[in-house]
């Protein structure tokens, strides 16, 4: 079973020959290429150099293809800001209505959108070397509705009104536009070349919103957009931030082929919730790649092994986008024990 068919029997429900290795690593990739985010996020062939080389370096099963958080809210007229040493970042605070966004977007090309179309150009040279090599192209395509919806509105003011019921109206119609553009983006990448594409919806997670609003404004829409990428046949990811137990149940009804956790979701209780329903990626803490050990590393990869071996369900890796600082031996750690045990 070569790299790519490993991860795609993950993705379909099937047992691979073992456990694939994935990593969000394209902070720590530009630094070992020896390129500022400037450089970085600006070209198609820099991206594709660092994030291969990576691969090569670490032998990973798959490339998780990543520019920044504000590829998406930006090419939907975010206020953004594009410093030269980190990833381009949304403005806390956004100048638009939510009714001014809402009308932006139902009228919005995401195609000839500068930052897309230089995405979509990379997504197409990584993944002709993905076919040449049997690496998997995961196509990150940013955020899902819900947390699309939060950027382009701005945190703070998008919380306060979700709890305000004056809002509610203008919140779905916004949710609809946000799906919409989300659908629109995911196709572009899967047609572009990726294996799958992949999205964040992190501030849905129970370290920001209650379950009760995870039902009433994320959910319906995480539901029909995973109807809408399994019609389509395109398989996707979602990544959600925090713990996420009390709604495992509601993302076992989603739909969604894979959920993305991180580490403050107890994994035993995720295994559970996700049998027969969807996989799970991750749910290394990055922290600890940061700031463990390669026998730290060890040691919660052996563990995460002993508990899908021979089962099927899991793709291995940090629960979330590893820090540009992030020591190699750790993620040569990981492999290696991958390989050995998974």
């Amino acid at each position: 079973m070569n790299k790519t068919e490993r991860i795609q029997t993950v993705l379909s429900g099937g047992i691979p020959d073992r456990i694939p290795v994935m990593t969000h690593n394209f902070l720590m990739a530009a630094k070992e290429g020896g390129i500022s985010m400037k450089e970085y996020r600006e070209s198609p062939d820099q991206i594709v150099r660092v994030l291969t080389e990576a691969c090569e370096k670490y032998d990973t099963d798959g490339v998780l293809l990543d520019v920044d958080t504000a590829l998406l809210a930006s090419s939907c007229g975010a206020d953004t800001v594009y410093p030269d040493d980190i990833a381009a970042v949304v403005k806390d605070r956004q100048t638009r209505s939510i009714p001014e966004i809402t009308e932006h977007l139902r009228k919005l090309d995401l195609a000839s959108q500068p930052r897309i179309a230089l995405y979509l150009e990379t997504i197409q040279k990584l993944s002709d070397w993905g076919k040449k090599n049997d690496v998997f192209v995961r196509c990150n395509a940013d955020q899902g509705s819900f947390s699309l919806a939060c950027m382009l509105v701005g945190m703070n003011e998008f919380l306060m009104d979700l709890l305000d019921e004056d809002y509610e109206e203008v919140l779905m119609e916004l949710f609809e536009a946000t799906l919409n553009t989300s659908l629109q983006m995911h196709k572009l990448c899967y047609e572009a070349g990726g294996n799958c594409t992949s999205y964040g919806n992190s501030s849905e997670g129970c370290s920001v919103i209650s379950p009760a609003l995870f039902r009433k404004f994320a959910k319906p829409f995480e539901t029909r957009f995973a109807s809408a990428m399994n019609e389509a046949g395109i398989p996707t990811i979602c990544h959600i931030c925090g713990n996420v137990e009390p709604i495992l149940d509601d993302l076992a009804e989603t739909g969604c082929r894979m959920y993305e956790l991180d580490y403050k979701t107890d994994i035993r209780k995720a295994k559970a919730a996700a049998k027969g329903h969807f996989s799970i990626s991750g749910n290394i803490d990055p922290v600890l790649f940061l700031s463990g050990t390669p026998d730290s590393i060890r040691k919660e990869a052996r563990s995460l092994c002993d508990l899908y071996r021979g089962e099927g369900g899991f793709m291995i890796g940090p629960g979330c986008a590893l820090g540009p600082d992030t020591p190699p031996e750790n993620i040569t750690a990981l492999v290696e024990t991958v390989k050995q045990f998974g």
